[in-house]
């Protein structure tokens, strides 16, 4: 097949995809590479550096991919491409995430991404957004973890995106058997998975999830069905990541061998496993391995040897042939161990560099990511004050002076009309000054909204009736004075509904800020339930109101309600 020529006028997305889904990600490079960029059009530019990415990734060169992607997405900015450069944001916290420490910093680029998501109201890019966030968590806050990938499948069950569905079953069964030790639950959502997997005819998910699935079996004892399970998945042909894939299921199947006792098996798959990592980045191995076989081949016809000239002395030669290939095994393990050892060593070299490469890129991104973040919100305080400046306070003082001269200019009958007319507008005109510089006050701005919302429920509450109960998760700090007002007046409108109308004897109120800039109220009643459409339309009920004071907030306002079903009510909102 002939390569194919990207020019100015587009690119053939089709015919690149085709050949990474077969796996043939080195000829992409070479084909992609074949081409002027200063020649290709702005966005075959960005299309250029993502598949160049992509080929990276494949090749295991995490720094080079993590450097195409940041190109990619200045491209796509260059463009206005809004929504395709924050898609990346993903991609650059994956490869940030190999490092503990910068971690931190693949959550701000998550964050980013769940903010315009959350603008967008396209739930398909929410649940991702949570997806990868639960991901970044799952390692040293497990249970923050699960509440992330939870609300994953909640926007995902409603999008019916059955690939988003399909990876979040996978991590929360990865979450529950390898962090929180539940191999039966862990089992339940794995199955999942593969039920999507095999549905979308993923071949490499498939098998990824029956090596999570016998990784499950390990932890429960039950080691042959683990065995029988990764003999399932080193059957799937794959077309990419296949030697990495099945450098793990070796390594598994060492594992699960040794744990029956059979060596000889356990130690043939651990020499696989060290001899598909050495064609990644050691060459040295295949010497090393080839040596341990002669080895043992050896060591077994000596043994051979000597039962058939012994006969006679069988029983003893059968204790020092067990004693033989004990000694054998032992030799070999220490000699695999410290090749291991070597191994790694050499790959955490590898990944200081890479390491030192990702840091210097990511310092000059962030140094432009600050400038037009301050940028943009200057711009914002701005037009605020113009707005409260200019517009209402301005015409309020014209319409006192205006009034005023009305007076002098007219004989006014009645003196106590035009004075007491006067005050009102004094009055509206400080209350439009008191709310430019954010005075409102009372039990919300001198205690907190956590304190107030408690105290609340504390009312709210009747003995034998009706039990409202405050779950708090992060919120340590105070939010801005006017947000927790306005937050704390939705919570007691929508507590104020539930006790009218729903028939409920308990309602679950969780106030959960994961960090500064975001924060998630779930208020939830086992209730009888409505029907959301024909609800809110009728006058008294204010769901429309609060719906439109969280948008003009710049969150999202989601309401989960079945007749006889209880409802739940999920406020996001970017602070």
């Amino acid at each position: 097949m002939p390569s194919i020529v990207m020019n100015a006028q587009n690119m053939d997305r089709k015919h690149l995809d085709s050949l990474l889904k077969s796996g043939q990600h080195f000829r992409v490079l070479k084909e992609i590479n074949s081409n002027d960029t200063l020649k290709l059009k702005k966005q075959d530019l960005a299309l250029f550096h993502i598949y160049r990415a992509k080929c990276f990734a494949a090749d295991n060169k995490n720094a080079s991919a993590f450097q195409s992607y940041l190109h990619a997405k200045k491209a796509y900015l260059a463009i206005d491409s809004i929504e395709s450069a924050m898609a990346i944001n993903l991609d650059i916290a994956f490869f940030l995430s190999t490092e503990k420490n910068n971690r931190k910093k693949a959550e701000s680029y998550v964050q980013d991404y769940l903010n315009f998501a959350l603008k967008q109201k396209k739930d398909v890019m929410i649940a991702n957004a949570y997806s990868s966030w639960g991901t970044l968590k799952m390692e040293e806050h497990p249970k923050e973890s699960l509440q992330l990938f939870k609300k994953s499948l909640f926007y995902g069950e409603r999008a019916g995106n059955s690939a988003q569905l399909q990876n979040v079953y996978s991590n929360i069964g990865v979450l529950y058997n390898e962090m929180l030790q539940k191999p039966d639950s862990a089992l339940y959502y794995i199955d999942k998975s593969i039920a999507l997997a095999g549905k979308r005819d993923d071949k490499y998910n498939l098998c990824i999830n029956l090596i999570n699935k016998a990784s499950c079996y390990y932890y429960k004892g039950e080691f042959q069905e683990a065995l029988d399970l990764l003999e399932q998945a080193k059957a799937i042909p794959l077309l990419q990541n296949d030697k990495n894939v099945k450098s793990y299921i070796y390594q598994f199947l060492a594992v699960n061998y040794s744990e029956l006792g059979n060596y000889k098996k356990a130690y043939e798959n651990l020499s696989n496993y060290i001899e598909v990592q050495a064609d990644f980045d050691f060459d040295k191995q295949n010497i090393k391995i080839s040596e341990f076989n002669i080895k043992y081949e050896t060591k077994e016809k000596e043994i051979e040897n000597l039962m058939l000239k012994a006969k006679v002395q069988r029983n003893q030669i059968i204790t020092y042939t067990t004693l033989g290939l004990l000694l054998i095994a032992i030799i070999l393990s220490v000699l695999i161990f410290k090749n291991i050892s070597k191994k790694r060593k050499i790959a955490e070299q590898a990944q200081l560099i890479q390491k030192q490469q990702l840091d210097k890129t990511l310092k000059d991104q962030e140094l432009h990511d600050i400038d037009v973040m301050l940028k943009s919100q200057e711009v914002e305080r701005q037009q605020i004050a113009n707005e409260l400046h200019d517009n209402l306070g301005s015409l309020l003082a014209t319409l006192k002076l205006n009034f005023q001269n009305l007076s002098r200019l007219q004989k006014l009958e009645d003196k106590e009309l035009f004075e007491k007319t006067d005050a009102m507008l004094e009055e509206t005109y400080q209350k439009v000054r008191n709310i430019s510089h954010l005075k409102n006050m009372g039990i919300v701005g001198n205690e907190g909204l956590l304190i107030a919302v408690k105290k609340m429920a504390e009312k709210m509450t009747v003995i034998n009736r009706l039990k409202i109960n405050v779950i708090p998760f992060g919120l340590t700090q105070r939010l801005s004075n006017t947000t927790e007002v306005t937050l704390f007046r939705i919570i007691q409108e929508l507590c104020t509904n539930i006790i009218k109308h729903s028939e409920a004897n308990e309602v679950n109120i969780y106030l959960t800020q994961h960090n500064p800039e975001l924060i998630n109220i779930i208020i939830e009643d086992n209730g009888k339930g409505f029907d959301y459409k024909e609800v809110v339309h009728k006058d008294g009920i204010g769901l429309k109101s609060i719906e439109k004071k969280v948008e003009q907030m710049g969150g999202t306002f989601t309401v989960d309600s079945a007749v006889s079903k209880g409802t739940t009510i999920i406020i996001d909102l970017a602070l």
